[in-house]
């Protein structure tokens, strides 16, 4: 059987206009079916056991899953796996590092000291600040910043919602000195984050396999553990739809807050961070002496 899949892929693209992520997508997209010789359930079997034998980590091969799947249903075609089929992360195949605080501030003072370059500095405090994954990182564009309404517009990964945040005085200076209009392969930022390492100091620990989302981890476990509350971290982190017992009180958690006069701008919606930013485990490392 000959799969038209130009028609596939580019109904697949319409689908994802709205996504900054787009281009990661249609790539795993692509992939698949350049090497499935059929679309039954066999043929995505295969693949994922391609994935496997090129010695792909359990996590991307569910999010490669989860990409087929809105393909398939984006397309109509019949979807054989029932719930809960889905490719399995065991607890043997996680490795979910988290650098702890005192590497987190140890970091940060580095880069106040002027020893990182500005974008490694720049980098540095959004993933601090707001958890950015690398690939995050790569998307934010000079048209996401807004130094005069001090907000940015991030746009998330695996599926999670897209949303302003506010910029607190603590980073908008390293900001300032970066160029938002030059962009970064994510291979790019994996070198920026073991540079930045070893210029800490801290080159011993290259081989733990770190990276941005070590400090995503660290940033929720630190808001939690600062009384935040789970659906005001997980809104937050901007993470996907919740599911299960979450759901319901995941989707009576208000992200914008009508008064008299009405629903305001959208950047209404950031202004739940000033609360986060009084309970934020890392925004005082950025503050100089002087608190500002």
């Amino acid at each position: 059987m000959k799969i038209d899949w130009l028609y596939l892929l580019d109904a697949y693209s319409d689908n994802l206009a709205k996504s900054k992520n787009r281009r990661q997508l249609l790539s795993i997209a692509k992939d698949f079916l350049e090497f499935a010789n059929n679309l039954d359930r066999k043929s995505i079997d295969e693949y994922l056991n391609y994935l496997r034998n090129k010695g792909r980590k359990p996590g991307t091969i569910n999010y490669a899953f989860r990409v087929i799947r809105r393909l398939y249903n984006v397309n109509n075609l019949e979807w054989e796996f029932r719930q809960g089929e889905a490719p399995t992360i065991g607890q043997r195949d996680e490795y979910r590092p988290q650098l702890s605080h005192g590497i987190m501030e140890h970091m940060i003072g580095r880069a106040k000291e002027g020893i990182f370059y500005p974008e490694e500095a720049c980098f540095l405090a959004l993933s601090s600040t707001y958890g950015l994954r690398r690939e995050e990182i790569a998307n934010v564009t000079e048209d996401d910043i807004n130094l005069a309404s001090n907000s940015i517009y991030i746009a998330t990964l695996k599926f999670g919602r897209e949303r302003y945040h506010l910029i607190p005085p603590e980073i908008k200076p390293y900001m300032e000195t970066h160029d938002f209009s030059e962009r970064y392969a994510t291979s790019t930022l994996s070198q920026m984050f073991n540079r930045m390492l070893k210029k800490s100091g801290l080159k011993k620990l290259a081989n733990k396999r770190l990276g941005f989302h070590s400090i995503r981890r660290a940033l929720f476990e630190g808001l939690i553990n600062n009384g935040v509350s789970f659906l005001a971290a997980r809104s937050f982190m901007r993470w996907k739809s919740a599911s299960g017992d979450m759901a319901m009180p995941a989707r009576y958690y208000g992200n914008v807050v009508i008064d008299i006069g009405g629903k305001g701008p959208i950047i209404d919606e950031a202004k739940g961070d000033i609360e986060i930013f009084a309970k934020h485990p890392f925004l005082e490392y950025w503050r100089n002496e002087n608190g500002d």
